[in-house]
């Protein structure tokens, strides 16, 4: 894996925790993120209005705060990638991965030559400050690669999409793998709990780490103790629970 925040918090405490954003579209919010303590934040544009473009305000306010900014864009496809990278994202994820090929493409798409194909566009204050080959091989270092695996068929080709060199990451997709094996939300169900077992092996013998998305504390030390690596809260969820806790409390004073 590289060596990113998120690489130092799971050596240093064997999991790195962060946000992933759905609605707080404010520059405002990676301060807000720094101050808690994240070691990421993933910003997701499939279920989203926001692209690139609208992002890059974002990104410039995230880079002096040590936030790690990822971003998930909505397929595997070269200009999806490299237009977020550009616009200051310092990962990718992408969604739906069912095969090593996609992974590959991933991998290739958010990393520079020799070890993919990712054009120059850049901001190039970076590049002037140490040249484009220091600047280069920062990038490739730095950007975090992560393979959303949320399908029977990804579940099925694991261990190839796993195995790719390049893939620093694995996420599930713990809705749409339910969905997608006709259970919705029934993450007890043998057959999730079959998958989630398979995908937690295949990460452990190719040294991957796991992560998922949480909706609270309980569920991230269980998650924790099954071997989950990568945890993250959702804005909304975060915002919700806490308004509705401080709402209570005040109506019973």
């Amino acid at each position: 894996m590289q060596e990113s925040r998120i690489a130092q918090a799971i050596s240093e405490r064997g999991v790195a925790a962060g946000a992933m954003l759905f609605e707080f579209d404010t520059p405002g919010v990676m301060r807000i993120l720094a101050a808690a303590g994240v070691d990421f934040a993933i910003v997701d544009l499939e279920h989203t209005a926001w692209d690139a473009g609208t992002l890059r305000t974002l990104f410039a306010a995230g880079r002096s705060t040590g936030v790690h900014t990822v971003t998930r864009v909505i397929r595997a496809q070269y200009p999806l990638i490299a237009s977020a990278l550009d616009a200051g994202s310092r990962g990718v994820m992408a969604p739906m991965l069912e095969s090593r090929a996609e992974a590959e493409l991933l991998v290739e798409s958010a990393k520079y030559p020799p070890l993919g194909r990712r054009g120059f566009g850049v901001l190039f204050s970076d590049v002037l400050a140490d040249g484009p080959q220091a600047y280069t091989e920062r990038a490739n270092r730095d950007t975090i690669v992560i393979a959303q695996i949320e399908s029977p068929a990804g579940i099925e080709n694991a261990d190839a999409i796993v195995s790719v060199p390049g893939v620093d990451i694995v996420w599930l997709g713990q809705f749409d793998l339910t969905l997608a094996l006709g259970i919705p939300g029934q993450f007890d169900h043998p057959a999730f709990t079959e998958a989630v077992d398979h995908l937690l092996a295949v990460c452990r013998r190719h040294g991957k780490p796991l992560g998922q998305l949480v909706s609270s504390p309980a569920e991230g030390r269980a998650l924790r103790q099954r071997g989950f690596q990568v945890l993250a809260y959702a804005d909304v969820w975060v915002f919700e629970r806490a308004l509705r806790d401080g709402l209570d409390a005040l109506r019973r004073v």
